[in-house]
């Protein structure tokens, strides 16, 4: 890595080190656990100094040197809620590598008085992200009490969370008149609205119902996106509408996504986003991507998948979402998502958030801790580990990293034929990429994301296509930053294996590598060496 780069974000202090000495009398890395409550994958320590050998540490590109990529973050809470300071976020993010950037409008900051619009605080943040080369998209949502008669806000922050298709013509009006101002202003620089977020989880409800919640049935909210597409494309012709913002994963949320495209909302949109919140990110979630996939090949419309948000804190102090949160365990969470996501084939994916919601926000001295960025000391932002890991990911997968259907198996180290061990010992999640002529192998155990995983030695088989270059192996670890050159392989090739003598390619053998609960990948260092030159 840049050593330059490396020391600007202070990433020399914090990563863990490699192979490093005792420290301390009770235990050799008590740095380490003192720091992030765990330790992380080592070669020496963990049995692997004679199969890796550390050779440096990955490089990052800025949004800027990024041409594209599938790959954004979360830069929501900007609305009256101001959940961080955006002048401390942005220098950090620059550096991220993503390519897309998520925000809320804020309908009830941007109109005060009834007509006239304030959209000022928005174009510091476009034109920021803009400048930083990262693309920003904004979620419509949220209502105005101008329009919505009777309606109380909603504590803590004091948010409409009421369609205005029940507030009758004013509340209609209302908001259609406001989307026209946002495409109006924002057209030659954002062209991609969604409309609400998470109608299905409390976002959009009833009024009038007191301490009772009672959600909108489906029908409402693809309402909403019909009056919403057509407001935005009468001043913003090649304006991309993005619909669902769905929350959640089960059967439930199923039959909501059904009751939206029964409702005719592939009519309406180019893009479907959801925001699918599990503990385990693999878990059920490819039946349901091919459940929304099949609804849209029903509706006979072009429509994209976009995962629009998706995170986990790095402690469990206010949101309660694991039991072990840390800085490791959102870090893993991290990569597992975005990788998740990009295999299964979605056109976006976006990590929630880019900085902790402080800002007295959860009350004083107490933050969020849901970002990337860590704001515990509002004078002193800091990125965390899962930083990283995002700076790893967007390194990997630009927009010339394509998915690629071949064949890449874990077996045990025994074999399975002479093992009894249980299955976690050689199974897994395995999927493979290229990089123009580079494959980019990827695998990993699901282990439950806050459950201790004990690393374990597994043999690995992979097909390599004929004219792709695998010749000087390297194991990336995209949290720690490290690249490793695999010391043994084996390759087969030629009429024994049932090919000709030339071959339509090869299958590569490596003895022993480790077996970790997030991705590590497996590629040739001339991927590095090429992605060097750009």
């Amino acid at each position: 890595m840049n050593e330059k780069r490396e020391k600007e974000l202070g990433f020399a202090a914090q990563l863990p080190k490699v192979g490093h000495v005792l420290n301390r009398d009770c235990h050799p890395r008590m740095d380490e656990l003192e720091t992030y409550d765990e330790m992380f994958f080592d070669p020496v320590y963990d049995g692997f100094d004679k199969d890796l050998e550390h050779i440096g540490d990955l490089p990052y590109r800025t949004s800027r040197e990024v041409k594209d990529s599938p790959l954004g973050v979360g830069f929501e809470l900007l609305d009256h809620r101001n959940g961080y300071d955006f002048k401390k976020v942005l220098p950090i993010a620059r550096k991220s590598g993503v390519k897309w950037a998520r925000l809320q409008s804020g309908w009830q900051r941007a109109e005060k008085e009834p007509g006239k619009y304030d959209f000022a605080w928005l174009d510091e943040i476009v034109d920021g992200l803009l400048d930083a080369g990262i693309r920003p998209w904004f979620s419509l949502g949220f209502g105005n009490p101008l329009y919505m008669d009777g309606a109380e806000a909603i504590p803590p922050k004091g948010n409409y969370f009421y369609s205005p298709v029940r507030f009758g013509e004013k509340g209609i009006r209302g908001w259609a008149n406001y989307c026209k101002a946002m495409a109006e202003h924002f057209k030659t620089r954002v062209f991609y609205w969604e409309v609400w977020n998470e109608p299905n989880a409390g976002f959009m409800r009833k009024p009038f119902q007191g301490n009772k919640m009672i959600l909108e049935p489906p029908e409402l909210y693809a309402e909403l996106v019909a009056i919403t597409e057509k407001a935005i494309h009468e001043v913003q012709k090649e304006a991309r509408i993005i619909g669902g913002a769905i929350s959640g994963g089960n059967l439930q949320i199923s039959c909501y996504i059904h009751g939206l495209f029964r409702c005719g909302i592939a009519d309406h949109i180019d893009i479907f986003s959801y925001h699918p919140y599990t503990t385990v990110p693999e878990l059920y979630f490819p039946e349901n991507f091919q459940f929304i996939q099949s609804l849209i090949e029903k509706s006979g419309r072009p429509i994209q998948i976009w995962q629009g948000e998706n995170g986990r804190p790095s402690n469990s102090m206010r949101l309660r979402r694991g039991w072990k949160s840390t800085e490791g365990s959102q870090a893993r969470y991290l990569t597992r998502r975005y990788l998740t996501d990009l295999r299964l084939g979605a056109d976006m994916t976006s990590y929630f958030l880019i900085c902790d919601i402080g800002n007295s926000y959860a009350g004083k001295r107490q933050v969020h801790a849901q970002g990337v960025i860590d704001a515990t000391d509002p004078d002193n932002y800091r990125p965390k580990l899962s930083f990283r890991a995002m700076q790893s990911m967007a390194y990997l997968f630009d927009s010339e990293t394509k998915r690629m259907r071949d064949s890449f198996e874990l077996v045990p180290m025994q074999g399975w034929g002479r093992t009894t061990l249980p299955i976690e010992y050689a199974s897994g999640i395995t999927c493979g990429f290229r990089w123009k002529d580079f494959p980019l192998f990827a695998y990993y155990h699901p282990n439950h994301i806050d459950a201790d995983w004990q690393v374990k030695p597994v043999q690995t088989w992979n097909w390599v296509p004929d004219g792709m270059r695998l010749d000087r192996p390297v194991l990336i670890d995209p949290i720690t930053a490290r690249v490793y050159r695999i010391v043994t392989k084996n390759i087969y090739n030629g009429p024994t294996w049932g090919m000709p003598e030339k071959g339509d390619g090869t299958v590569s053998e490596f003895p022993r590598l480790p077996l970790l609960d997030y991705p590590l990948f497996v590629t040739d260092a001339a991927l590095l060496d090429e992605k060097g030159k750009e």
